[in-house]
């Protein structure tokens, strides 16, 4: 009777220890809120975190934002409700993320701003870990890169974003302090990140300034995008110009933008690579759930590419 019994603790015991080493070995699970789920950076970009955290043995769910700050609130909510280990938060609006923020900071589970957020803005806002370029990283590497290819100054035209965009001030601002009053401003329209309106403002310009090479005025064209780029080049098309008549400069790393390098029409374009971003956003996660993070901006590089160089780079 003493045997069974004590086979009965054992087992008992053994079940005991078998539940806690499960306990111990359940993964950590991290929430991903992604404001632009669908588009084609996250394309690249949610697949490789993704494959990162299961990587690190982490459970990773990836929400979509819809490019709503309430519906993101309504993911940081969830996660805290539902005791997730760690939250990565790709805003929607960066001026109408402080309740995102603020739910995340006052529930204390480990969280890593990512992807758009200004980086001189993150001690105000209580950010203590982003990972990312800001779009003023993507000025001044255009604005180098202009240096570099006009080194006497030059006249450009830009098609912009949209006003009052963070990424377009944010790279007006560094524009402007890298370039001096030797390269001018014919003209610079906002077009909304849409390719149709900026075929119909590069057109005006075309019809208002000409291209030097043709006798007229711009020498440099500069995008804020790869898909106002498309209507750039189809304006260009319909003008009757060639590439290679007009120096383009450009943002981003869609393939649009390595096909026109491909083509000859763009010269450079200063890039962000989402395979690498998604990668450090969850490693740098990790880090905080496990108290190894360095508090502060972990920044992306936004090198620039060139037509011979491009096969150096992803591209989505």
């Amino acid at each position: 009777m003493k045997k069974l019994v004590s086979l009965l603790l054992a087992l008992l015991l053994l079940a005991a220890l078998t539940t806690v080493a499960a306990a111990e070995q359940k993964p950590l699970r991290i929430m991903l809120s992604n404001a632009y789920f669908t588009a084609p950076y996250c394309a690249a970009y949610n697949p490789s975190a993704e494959r990162t955290a299961e990587g690190l043995g982490m459970e990773l769910t990836i929400l979509d934002g819809a490019g709503n700050q309430q519906t993101q609130l309504e993911h940081a909510n969830l996660a805290i409700a539902e005791g997730y280990d760690g939250f990565l938060y790709f805003p929607a609006d960066v001026d109408g993320a402080l309740p995102v923020i603020e739910a995340l900071n006052e529930s204390g589970i480990a969280w890593v701003g990512v992807n758009a957020y200004p980086g001189d803005a993150l001690d105000a806002v209580g950010m203590k870990y982003y990972v990312g370029p800001d779009a003023a990283s993507h000025g001044h590497t255009m604005g180098a890169t202009i240096k570099e290819l006009f080194p006497d100054g030059a006249k450009l035209v830009a098609i912009e974003g949209t006003a009052g965009h963070m990424q377009t001030i944010q790279i007006n601002r560094a524009l402007a302090e890298d370039l001096g009053p030797e390269y001018e401003w014919l003209d610079r329209q906002d077009c909304n990140f849409q390719a149709e309106l900026g075929m119909t403002k590069m057109t005006d310009m075309l019809t208002a300034y000409g291209v030097a090479s043709q006798g007229g005025q711009i020498e440099c064209i500069v995008s804020h995008d790869g898909g106002m780029l498309t209507g750039v080049m189809s304006a260009l098309e319909a003008a009757g110009l060639q590439p290679g008549d007009v120096t383009i400069i450009a943002m981003g790393s869609n393939k649009v933008l390595y096909d026109a390098m491909a083509a000859g029409w763009l010269s450079a374009c200063s890039t962000q690579d989402p395979v690498a971003e998604g990668k450090l956003a969850v490693e740098t996660l990790y880090a905080v759930i496990n108290g190894t993070a360095e508090p502060g901006w972990t920044r992306l590089p936004t090198p620039v590419a060139y037509p011979d160089t491009r096969d150096e780079f992803n591209w989505f």
